[in-house]
């Protein structure tokens, strides 16, 4: 075991800096002159921030891509997995649909008791303490180590993760080399400028070329990912190792990884608003394809949101960290919104039929 951490110890210090004398002499090595779409911002023709892509190609093919869940073993991550994956099965063969394979990435080094219920592929954790107690860090590295060893059929990967709930068939939304990811307000790469240009020198261009994305929801063209992956790694890794810049950035570091090193390899996305929706902030399904559940929700028995304070009737994942969520939930009081009434009921239908949940 010693032998294999020294290994990966090794392995990992040796990329960072090979990936950071890249970025240091990118001024002499362009990164981006080999990959696919319009060198700068300025080349397209589209409207960054759209509600739909443009024309998809009329030869009728499909354009399949692979769903990839980043996740550890813990009983938190296992639940939502395991949610997330029988709505993905429900809507993989809908009308519209582009989604191809799945397979969740599970970065705790070892198989666990779900490998047959949910397509696995195991990659190794960075060694003991590289985290720095930020486990997100191990998720550039496991996409790192999946896209080298996994046999993956698709041409397009969506990153996605495990609070996500498909709601109905995704399309490929990505077009002309360009990603499809989803914008938040959060991510400001202006307002950090000084920060920013530690790791995209003044020579890549304006700070304004890098996407206010994180990694996912992101669909993107399997080489361009392989190509971004280690230097998102790399760069997650330089960013959480400067004070500054983790004091900075906080829980979204490794957001900001991805956005740059998306940048620094010249990949453009498509800021596409409808990709998902954050209850209980975004009150309405509409035409969204997932329903991200990453904040609690809390109302009095009026319908009236508690945010802040613990409602009467609560819905929050951290609410089972160290346990499965009990099957057939309570579902929220009248004038609550759609959303949250909506996500409830996929659990509950979820919970319903995953065989031995609670197991």
């Amino acid at each position: 075991m010693g032998c294999g951490n020294l290994f990966f110890t090794v392995l990992i210090t040796l990329s960072v800096a090979l990936i950071t004398y890249n970025i240091l002499i990118s001024a002499n090595a362009p990164l981006k002159h080999d990959l696919p779409g319009p060198s700068s911002r300025s080349a397209l023709l589209i409207d960054p921030v759209i509600k739909m892509p443009v024309e998809r190609s009329s030869s009728g093919k499909k354009r399949l891509f692979h769903t990839a869940v980043t996740a550890s073993d813990s009983v938190y991550n296992t639940w939502q997995c395991r949610v997330m994956y029988y709505w993905y099965k429900k809507h993989r063969d809908g009308p519209n649909s582009e989604m191809g394979g799945f397979t969740r990435i599970l970065h705790s080094g070892k198989a666990d008791k779900f490998m047959e219920e949910i397509p696995t592929f195991i990659a190794q954790p960075l060694p003991a303490g590289m985290d720095q107690g930020y486990i997100v860090l191990n998720r550039p590295w496991a996409f790192v180590q999946w896209l080298q060893k996994a046999d993956i059929k698709e041409d397009y990967i969506l990153m996605a993760e495990p609070d996500h709930i498909i709601v109905k068939p995704i399309p490929n939304l990505s077009i002309d080399g360009l990603g499809a990811a989803f914008p938040f307000f959060y991510i400001e790469p202006k307002k950090f400028e000084s920060i920013i240009r530690k790791y995209f020198p003044e020579d890549k261009g304006p700070v304004t070329k890098i996407d206010p994305i994180g990694n996912s929801p992101v669909i993107i063209g399997k080489e361009s990912l392989k190509k971004i992956a280690p230097t998102w790694m790399n760069v997650s890794l330089a960013m959480k190792k400067d004070p500054e810049t983790d004091k900075a950035f906080g829980w979204v570091l490794e957001m900001y990884g991805y956005a740059v090193s998306s940048a620094l390899h010249g990949v453009d996305n498509i800021l596409y608003k409808d990709f998902m929706i954050q209850p209980p902030w975004d009150t309405e399904i509409g035409k969204k394809f997932i329903i991200h559940y990453t904040y609690g929700c809390d109302y009095d028995m009026k319908g009236k949101s508690t945010y802040g304070k613990i409602g009467e009737w609560r819905f929050d994942k951290r609410s089972y960290d160290t346990v499965m969520p009990p099957r057939n939930l309570p579902l929220p009081p009248p004038g609550v919104p759609e959303s949250v009434v909506t996500l409830v009921k996929m659990v509950n239908e979820a919970t319903a039929n995953i065989p031995n949940w609670g197991s």
